[in-house]
């Protein structure tokens, strides 16, 4: 017995060590640029963060619990590279905070997330709504990411997709402010790819539910993909009714090296004639499996008292000298991924 025993204990503990299959991992993105924008009163050079893809860090992890199921969580921090502040002074991880279970049917993740809006967004344009030259990133309004809330990812099943997220708004509760009901449909198959996602949010104040819809398809021929976009924002609180058209095209010259062009016209609803239109090109070359250089050249027409900017992914870009000024501008910058 005295032999027996050490020995049971040792099984016992050992057992979910081999059972059990776990992963933590640290990755980030750092994004930097200089740009040279004239936003209605004379060229002004600039540094800037977050013009392609959103400086970031995060920790990422991910437990077999058997079965084919998996808890798994993200929590992610947006900084400035500049000076290394909180992209969103008082929250550490502004981007993602979520813990999940996931398996062959599907995911389910409670926490703050990205909103599908923004996750299908860079299937609208060439650009991959990202940089000053993605139309779609300048001139779409619509909510980011959502906290309190509640997702359903379903599995691909011959390149369809869906998700279903519920929001309880920043103080809890499914009509509280902030609260959201949103969703989207994806699909890849091939040559041809497709988005539709919606989103249905409670403003700020609680008066009012601010919904955005988008649609975007795309059509791969040899080393060209052609892409259309659309996307339509009626927020009441601001007093927003706009439609958002696009069309653009990818040409990949190699693995390595791609030029992306189009066009993007804003139409204001509300009949005010605050419309907006944009021309754009970007090209993009991959240094390493880590690194990436990209330049964006851009001009943003603004109409009426329009004040719509050359932004980034996560950068607000520099404000105009007037409402209805134009902005055009150079973007040069690199992104280092870890």
């Amino acid at each position: 017995m005295n032999i027996r025993l050490p020995a049971a204990v040792m099984l016992i503990c050992l057992a979910p060590a081999a059972h059990a299959d776990s992963s933590v991992t640290l990755y980030g993105i750092l994004d930097e640029f200089v740009q040279v924008v004239n936003t209605g009163s004379g060229y002004t050079g600039a540094l800037g963060s977050s013009g392609q893809w959103a400086s970031r860090f995060g920790l990422r992890g991910t437990e077999d619990i058997g079965g084919g199921n998996h808890i798994n969580f993200d929590l992610q921090n947006g900084f400035n590279p500049n000076d290394g502040t909180l992209a969103s002074p008082g929250s550490l991880f502004n981007r993602a905070a979520w813990v999940g279970l996931s398996g062959g049917w599907g995911e389910l993740r409670a926490g703050r997330q990205n909103s599908p809006v923004f996750n299908d967004q860079g299937g609208l344009d060439a650009f991959g709504a990202s940089t000053q030259a993605s139309g779609f990133s300048n001139l779409m309004t619509y909510t980011v990411r959502t906290s309190n809330t509640v997702s359903y990812t379903s599995p691909t099943l011959a390149g369809l997709q869906f998700s279903l997220y519920t929001g309880l708004g920043d103080a809890g509760g499914f009509r509280s402010p902030g609260s959201s009901y949103q969703g989207d449909v994806t699909y890849s198959h091939g040559p041809v790819a497709a988005v539709f996602a919606a989103q249905a949010v409670k403003s700020a104040d609680g008066s009012a539910t601010d919904r955005t819809e988008e649609a975007g398809l795309s059509y791969q021929i040899g080393k060209t993909t052609l892409y259309a976009g659309w996307s339509g924002s009626k927020w009441a609180d601001i007093d927003l009714d706009v439609n958002v058209y696009g069309a653009s095209a990818l040409y990949q010259f190699t693995p390595s090296s791609a030029l992306a062009f189009g066009y993007t016209y804003l139409h204001d609803e509300t009949g005010q004639g605050n419309n907006a239109s944009q021309v754009a090109a970007l090209y993009t070359y991959t240094l390493s499996r880590r690194t990436t250089v990209y330049s964006a050249l851009s001009f943003l027409q603004n109409r009426g008292q329009a004040e719509y900017r050359l932004a980034g992914s996560a950068n607000a870009g520099l404000p105009l000298a007037y409402p209805g000024a134009d902005a055009r501008g150079f973007q040069l910058g690199i992104v280092q991924r870890f």
